[in-house]
């Protein structure tokens, strides 16, 4: 959870939501949730003391921020942790399932060799359905189901072979580091050339840290990140817990709803067509909350 909190100050349009899970016994446990108004996951920010998974407050504390994520409107729950952590375990547990691993590599731009300024160009517009092409291309259909598409929105570099896009860069920036998430085509051929010209491409640095977030299915870039000299945090696991699940829905397709023009164009249909799909919302259960006390501040 350690990337999630290092950025959820960087981001003024999200909300936040704290807790405090006072036990019977032993010390409190305090969490945060993180939620973008309109999106479809909301995230864990931090959980303290983190050393101390066999607390009883931390299962009724995770329901707490679940339950209220679902109410905000998110349809599932991320965290992220590292995979020797005791409360790797705990959350799985909870109901938390990994849907990916990823690495965090902190490349020195003083130390890199010089770059070419214009392989990455500003994303436009105009390169969303080439960027969620290549998104839905590398990203495996478990991280689909669980995270949204690149959001076009926050800042963004693209990389073009040939005139078709093989590259997408997302950048958070903070007032001591820029992270980074590649999205790179293995039929590239300039990778460690794309690496080099990424602190040109970005605005001034000013001495703050640069990150890339690796994910597992992009792997194959660790190679080349050591060849720069790149230094790699502990392997972290990317948790999901569902807050919503997937149900076909029967709709009837009647004459009156086909286009003007069209009825003679099609069968009549004999049974009803089916449609997917309609999402029904599950939310965790308050009633585990009875037995703690609850301290919690919205913004």
């Amino acid at each position: 959870m350690g990337l999630t909190a290092l950025l959820s100050s960087l981001d003024p349009a999200r909300g936040s939501s704290t807790a405090v899970v006072t036990p019977a016994e032993g010390p409190p446990m305090i969490g945060q949730m993180l939620y973008r108004l309109g999106g479809r996951s909301a995230h864990l920010s931090f959980l303290v003391p983190g050393n101390q998974p066999d607390s009883p407050a931390l299962l009724p504390l995770l329901d707490y921020l679940t339950q209220q994520a679902g109410e905000w409107g998110a349809f599932n729950l991320h965290a992220e942790v590292e995979e020797r952590n005791p409360l790797f375990e705990k959350l799985r547990r909870a109901g938390f399932v990994v849907y990916s691993w990823q690495h965090i590599w902190q490349l020195n731009p003083e130390t890199l060799p010089d770059g070419q300024p214009a392989l990455w160009r500003p994303a436009g517009a105009a390169d969303e359905p080439a960027v969620r092409s290549l998104y839905q291309c590398l990203a495996p259909p478990l991280v689909q189901s669980a995270e949204t598409l690149p959001n076009m929105r926050q800042s963004g570099w693209v990389y073009r072979q040939d005139g078709e896009l093989l590259g997408y860069m997302e950048a958070v920036f903070g007032p001591r580091g820029v992270v980074l998430q590649p999205l790179i085509h293995p039929s590239t051929d300039r990778v460690e050339a794309l690496m080099r010209a990424l602190p040109l491409a970005l605005p001034p640095l000013l001495g703050r840290s640069l990150y890339l977030v690796v994910r597992s299915y992009q792997s194959w870039l660790d190679p080349h990140l050591e060849n720069l000299s790149a230094r790699v945090g502990p392997r972290q696991a990317l948790l999901v817990r569902h807050l919503a699940h997937m149900q076909r829905a029967g709709v009837p397709v009647t004459q009156s709803s086909l286009l003007p023009g069209m009825e003679s164009a099609r069968p009549k249909p004999t049974a009803p067509i089916v449609h997917p799909i309609v999402v029904q919302s599950r939310r965790s259960s308050s009633e585990k909350m009875e037995t703690v006390d609850l301290w919690h501040r919205d913004a």
